[in-house]
């Protein structure tokens, strides 16, 4: 009876130790838990910031658009001549010369449009006059004589296949008389072909032709 006594108060003590030890380290093992809770936490807070944050950036840049390209600047095109409205007109820079005539009206009926380049770009300040079919044959007509003019000068000599009266008449010995067979002459005869030819001509002989004959040409 004594020793079961006594196992009973062995055992009631243990039990009181191990409930003493339980109470005594339970705040410490509640502190780590929570510890490692907060711990674990924390870290899941962070990575989910990061995570958020790639997504956010990845986001701006599949977002990002490609900077729109510089607006062409205005220009200012003065259109004259032969259009129903000459004025000045506001254009884009690179625009063509048919935009402009568009702009303008359009060409009257007396507007050679054969001599103008009609896809070519304008420029700022330009002036575009468009010639009537009279004004762009006297033109045409102008640069031929002065080409004819320029070759003779260019020479030093006259040709008497082109030459007109008074260019003739510049060549000493030669009157208006003479200038004016010559003409005839090439015009009847489809003209010289050669310079000696020209002795063929009423009033130039061998003389006056030993006199001319440096000074002309075909």
């Amino acid at each position: 009876m004594g020793k079961q006594n006594k196992g009973t108060g062995n055992l009631r003590a243990f039990t009181a130790a191990g409930v003493f030890m339980f109470a005594l380290f339970m705040p410490v093992l509640l502190c780590g838990c929570k510890g490692n809770q907060e711990d674990g936490a924390l870290l899941f807070d962070l990575d989910y910031e990061t995570q958020t944050q790639e997504v956010y950036t990845q986001t701006q840049q599949e977002g990002q658009t490609v900077p729109d390209s510089k607006e062409p600047s205005p220009i200012y095109v003065y259109v004259c001549g032969a259009v129903d409205s000459p004025d000045v007109y506001q254009a884009e820079e690179g625009s063509r010369l048919f935009e402009l005539i568009e702009m303008a009206g359009g060409f009257t009926p007396e507007a050679d449009v054969t001599c103008l380049n009609l896809a070519r770009s304008v420029a700022d300040g330009e002036q575009i006059r468009v010639l009537t079919k009279e004004e762009a044959a006297k033109k045409m007509t102008s640069v031929s004589e002065n080409a004819v003019t320029w070759t003779a000068e260019e020479n030093g000599l006259v040709n008497i296949n082109t030459a007109s009266l008074s260019e003739l008449t510049g060549i000493t010995g030669i009157g208006e008389s003479r200038a004016q067979a010559i003409i005839d002459y090439r015009e009847k005869n489809g003209g010289f072909r050669s310079v000696e030819e020209i002795k063929k001509v009423d009033g130039i002989k061998d003389g006056l032709f030993s006199k001319i004959k440096d000074y002309i040409t075909i």
